[in-house]
């Protein structure tokens, strides 16, 4: 489970910083339509930074072991979970 949330979380790191690289600065409106809008402007680092610790948290995903380890290492065949 937790390869997943590691996948997860690089995969969205790095659209997220693709999306900060594509764009100047976003206009972000109140839920109910009322009051001023606001303006979000990320800073220069911020579309590379996350892509960076993106990339290195899906190469952190690949480094992981998966499942049961020592049926993995021992032997071809998983020993059961109950006996």
């Amino acid at each position: 489970m937790w390869k997943s949330v590691f996948l997860a979380a690089g995969i969205f790191a790095c659209v997220a910083g693709l999306e900060l690289l594509l764009i100047d600065s976003a206009v972000v409106l109140p839920m109910d339509g009322r009051g001023d809008p606001a303006v979000f402007a990320a800073p220069d680092w911020a579309p590379w930074s996350l892509i960076s610790a993106g990339a290195v948290t899906i190469l952190h995903f690949c480094a992981l072991p998966t499942g049961n380890a020592k049926a993995a290492v021992g032997s071809l065949t998983p020993e059961p979970r109950f006996r």
